[in-house]
């Protein structure tokens, strides 16, 4: 034992006298890429390109030698002791190069994307070090956290290269951030904002909330305190809500809906709220304009009503470019429980030939994708906004602005997918609103339900509240059609400080004579017949069974039948007329008893 434990000591200490000569026997005469285990220290300290055992730095070296040699000589000692010193020394040691893993990927992932970007912005001559030109802390959700460019002295500093250099840093690094230029210093550091207030009531907003159009409602209050509003034009046509259980989901809507509801008759045709909950936006009951929708069956037709006039406004605008359309909006409350629901639905009723998804899915995914410049909008409310519940990644991407409070890792990955991904707030009311690459942080506004009632009605009385809102369809008198909602008379303005009900407008005062525009009178609806959709319905209307429905249909052929969806479908007068003159044996049809 002694003579290996002497062995292994002389081969160790003959090994470190020459290992600069061993190393260079062994070199390759090309530099390698360092491998991706070792840390930014030692990967980049002058060149991007050198070889591996170059660059380790001698302590590490030493380190290894004076190991293996005491793991030689412990061995030959005592194993025991050996062992417990490896478990002593090498624990926090593993401990710490595993902690030590999430800095390594900040660095790869994060800093050296960014500094190659910026790199070529400021003109940076190559294989400077990072480190001495940029740092980006690796806890950047921190309230103290910095971010520090040093710029090169014969840097310019235009306006523009500044506001190029500040957007660049904003977007890539998660987090909203103010950019500082120090020319002293030749630096520009990156610090957080303050927090938005911890509460907001809705008196706090009261008057914001009064000049907010129904083109950009109020949504909450940024870092500052300044007014944050969402637009349904320009940026975001669609918005998505995505919120753990508690976050203020039904909260924030109300505030929304009461905005756009103010409107109703005067810029917004109506607003359909599609709640599986069946409580969440009761406060809205009644209110002129507004249709809560709490079935499965009322949830089908609604979205089928409006897709239909979404492409009768595009009928309309392929005759008339300049033709103008009051707002309608789709609020779609718990769109997790909503997707489950109408797939249960549908599987009750769907036929053996019939498609697994239900067709108001593909119809919710054309109301997304076409909706904006008809002025249909969708607003969806989801716990987690996956794929299965959103009807799929295509659909789910259409959504412009996202909110997020009390999300999971997995949400913000499948939503926005930055990395570092900023950690989840606790406090209550407190959102994340994303829209495209920018980042604010909000607080919500609390609205009681009694608060939304009165400033959605405007004065105005409540109506009867109807089951279901009234049906629309690409051909039927009372539809909307351009120009008669006196509120889009381009150059007028809804006159916000009347509280009587009546729709009083002012003129614009930009001056300019424009053509009186006649608001086009909407003719009183006709009633329609009631409408049979499905074998089983049609069926059970007829008191007949269901296989015997089949069969008597495939015999003789039932006049103005049509698809619903991909059902077929009638009116309860063909059924009837069709039921009585069918051929029946042992009986006369009503035509053969009159001819008679």
């Amino acid at each position: 034992m002694s003579l290996t434990v002497a062995a292994a000591g002389v081969a160790a200490w003959v090994a470190y006298k020459n290992r600069s000569k061993i190393i260079r026997r062994h070199a390759q005469p090309v530099p390698a890429e360092p491998p991706r285990w070792m840390p930014y220290r030692w990967v980049y300290p002058r060149t991007r390109r050198l070889h591996w055992v170059s660059i380790v730095p001698q302590w590490v070296r030493r380190a290894v030698t004076l190991t293996a040699v005491a793991l030689v000589v412990g061995w030959n000692v005592s194993p025991v002791m050996t062992v417990l010193a490896a478990v002593l020394v090498g624990g926090p040691s593993g401990y710490v190069g595993y902690r030590r893993r999430d800095r390594r990927r900040h660095f790869r992932d994060l800093v050296v994307p960014l500094w190659i970007t910026i790199a070529d912005l400021l003109d940076v001559p190559k294989g400077e070090s990072i480190r001495d030109w940029l740092r980006v802390p690796y806890r950047l959700d921190a309230e103290n956290a910095k971010v520090t460019l040093r710029v090169p002295r014969d840097f310019r500093g235009s306006d523009m290269q500044r506001a190029e250099i500040t957007a660049l840093m904003e977007r890539r690094i998660p987090g909203e951030w103010e950019a500082e230029w120090d020319w002293g210093r030749f630096c520009v550091t990156l610090k957080h904002p303050p927090a938005p207030p911890k509460y907001v009531a809705f008196a706090d907003v009261l008057a914001e909330a009064l000049k907010a159009t129904e083109a950009r409602p109020l949504v909450g209050l940024g870092t500052r305190q300044e007014a944050v509003h969402g637009d349904f034009d320009q940026e975001a046509p669609h918005w998505a809500l995505s919120m753990g259980t508690g976050a203020g989901k039904s909260t924030f809507l109300r505030f929304v809906i009461a905005q756009l509801a103010r409107f109703t008759g005067k810029g917004v045709e109506a607003i359909d709220i599609c709640d599986p909950k069946r409580i969440s936006q009761n406060a809205f009951r009644g209110v002129p304009g507004v249709f809560i929708h709490k079935t499965a069956e009322a949830w089908v037709r609604t979205i089928q009503e409006f897709r239909a006039e979404m492409e009768r406004r595009y009928e309309v605008l392929d005759d008339d470019e300049k033709a103008t359309f009051p707002r309608r909006v789709l609020v779609i409350e718990e769109m997790n429980s909503f997707t489950r629901l109408v797939q249960e639905w549908w599987n009750s009723i769907r036929e053996k030939s019939d498609p697994r998804t239900p067709p108001i899915m593909n119809d919710l995914s054309f109301i997304l994708n076409q909706g904006r410049q008809a002025k249909m909008h969708v607003v969806s409310v989801f716990q987690q906004m996956n794929a299965r519940a959103a009807g799929g990644s295509e659909a789910r991407d259409q959504y412009g602005m996202k909110v997020l409070a009390r999300f999971s890792p997995a949400a913000w990955n499948m939503l926005v997918g930055t990395y570092p991904r900023p950690k989840s707030s606790r406090h209550p009311g407190r959102a994340i609103v994303m829209v495209g690459d920018d980042q604010r942080t909000i607080q919500m506004v609390y609205m009681t339900p009694e608060e939304a009632r009165e400033f959605a009605l405007n004065g105005r009385e409540l109506v009867e509240v109807a089951p279901t809102s009234p049906r629309v369809s690409m051909d039927k008198a009372g539809t909307s059609l351009p120009g008669s909602t006196p509120g889009f008379v381009p150059g007028q303005s809804p006159d916000i400080t009347g509280r009587n009900g009546h729709g009083a407008f002012v003129a614009g005062s930009d001056g300019i004579d424009r053509p009186n525009l006649r608001a086009v009178p909407e003719p009183t609806p006709e009633p329609e017949p009631e409408t049979i959709s499905g074998l089983k319905a049609g069926a059970e209307f007829l008191g007949m069974e269901v296989e015997a429905f089949k069969k008597a249909r495939q015999r003789d052929a039932i006049a103005g039948e049509f698809r619903r969806g991909n059902s077929p479908a009638w009116s309860s007068e063909s059924l009837k007329e069709w039921h009585l003159n069918r051929p029946r044996a042992g009986a006369r049809t009503i035509k053969e008893g009159a001819a008679s």
